[in-house]
């Protein structure tokens, strides 16, 4: 085995060597200079954008392409990759940080890289003055600096198929109770009532479920991450955990079948084709599903709690832009430039526009007026909660997925499952 490792290895650098040799003199340096640039002179920046949806991805090339005609000398690449977090962590111990990205600054993860001195630091720069001050105020970093301009809001909300509602005489509903009437009456008259997409595991909707249905139990997932008690221990905990699992399974009776074989695309394409009345999703879907159905009429709404004053909305700053500490002099200008340009007004509702995201943009507005009562509920009766990842470790939160998934999979006992959460959050406290 080692003769055969070694004699690939000699064979991929013999050909390497040869490749090296052809096309230009020896002593010729094909690379793209420290600063940047390239060969043209023009200033050459990655942008590794970390949110894969593909509207999202259109968004982003709209408003670059209306730069680069504005500024010619500074060329924009946008780079989008599976496991971007992953992806970026490697990049960042080889010492290969892009010179411009997103990333999400009000994560624990961020404020480490913060701290580790991977970002610049953005305090002062112009176009803070155009972010909404309540969002910026919830992303300086640990020493009360900034280190990323925010330029979007999410949230996870149950979207609804509109018409269906309307053809069949039902009303949004504001409690748990209310939810499982719309969910009963969609069933008997042979409508799916939701989609899950739990080929991609149960990810973003554990955060929503969470929030909804135990409003502070991402503080007691906290308090069980600092070693401080267990959900199996404590009664109480215990309690609003059961209750989630109690939940959730009811939920698992209302969707579609096929739910651990559908991908978060396939819901959204399932729900934009009618094949089912509501599904809970973030924000970032939105644009999805116009893009699989532009004339599909569907709203949102705050997944019910117990009652109307229980209920919460996760939310929170999506992924903002930050530039590298580790860019060219150069590259940092050009990226300085990229960032005024997309905090104007009408190039961030451009990009609202295109995104289905809605910005923090100063004088922007969502173009849906489908989706205001979602975003009153945010605004006006400030019933939210952050991501989870602001306060538990990323490595907790992920592995704390696979373990739900599980449970709604292979179905244990609620005593089992709870204290699977607990052996998962101490075996993946870092």
């Amino acid at each position: 085995m080692k003769r055969r490792i070694f004699a690939t290895v000699l064979s991929s650098l013999m050909i390497a060597m040869a490749f090296a040799g052809c096309g230009k003199d020896a002593g010729s340096d094909n690379s793209k200079p420290a600063d940047g640039s390239n060969n043209s002179g023009k200033i050459e920046l990655e942008f590794f954008q970390q949110q894969g949806e593909e509207a999202i991805q259109a968004g982003y090339e709209a408003i670059i392409a209306d730069f680069q005609k504005e500024n010619p000398d500074i060329v924009i690449k946008q780079n989008t990759v599976p496991d971007s977090l992953k992806v970026l962590a490697s990049r960042i111990a080889t010492d290969d940080i892009p010179p411009l990205l997103t990333d999400w600054p009000t994560q624990m993860q961020f404020k480490e890289k913060v701290k580790n001195g991977y970002y610049e630091k953005l305090t002062g720069q112009e176009f803070f003055s155009q972010v909404n001050e309540d969002y910026l105020a919830m992303t300086p970093a640990d020493d009360g600096e900034y280190y990323a301009m925010p330029y979007a809001r999410n949230y996870m909300a149950v979207f609804y198929n509109m018409d269906m509602f309307e053809e069949n005489g039902i009303e949004i509903p504001t409690t748990w109770d209310e939810f499982i009437a719309v969910c009963d009456t969609f069933k008997e008259k042979g409508i799916t009532p939701l989609n899950f997409p739990l080929k991609d595991g149960v990810g973003h909707i554990f955060q929503a479920t969470t929030v909804a249905f135990v409003p502070d139990g991402v503080e007691e997932l906290v308090e069980v991450q600092e070693g401080k008690t267990t959900l199996s221990e404590n009664a109480e905990y215990k309690a609003d955990f059961s209750g989630y699992a109690d939940k959730m399974m009811k939920l698992m009776e209302y969707g579609n079948e096929d739910a651990f074989g559908m991908s978060t695309t396939m819901m959204q394409e399932s729900f934009a084709n009618g094949n089912c009345a509501m599904i809970i999703s973030g924000s970032y879907g939105r644009g999805n599903i116009l893009l699989a159905n532009p004339d599909m009429r569907f709203g949102a709404f705050a997944l019910p709690g117990d009652t109307v004053d229980s209920t919460t909305c996760l939310t929170g700053v999506n992924a903002a832009l930050c530039v590298s500490a580790q860019a060219s002099e150069e590259e940092k200008e050009a990226a300085f430039t990229f960032l005024n340009y997309i905090s104007q007004t009408e190039v961030a509702q451009k990009w609202s526009d295109e995104s289905g995201e809605p910005s923090i943009i100063a004088g922007t507005e969502y173009a849906d007026e489908n989706f205001a009562p979602i975003l009153n509920f945010i605004d006006e009766k400030g019933q939210v909660h952050d991501w989870m990842a602001s306060t538990l470790q990323n490595n907790v939160v992920n592995e704390l997925y696979n373990t739900v998934q599980s449970f709604l999979l292979d179905k244990p006992s609620t005593d089992q499952f709870l204290k699977n959460m607990d052996d998962t959050i101490a075996a993946s406290v870092q």
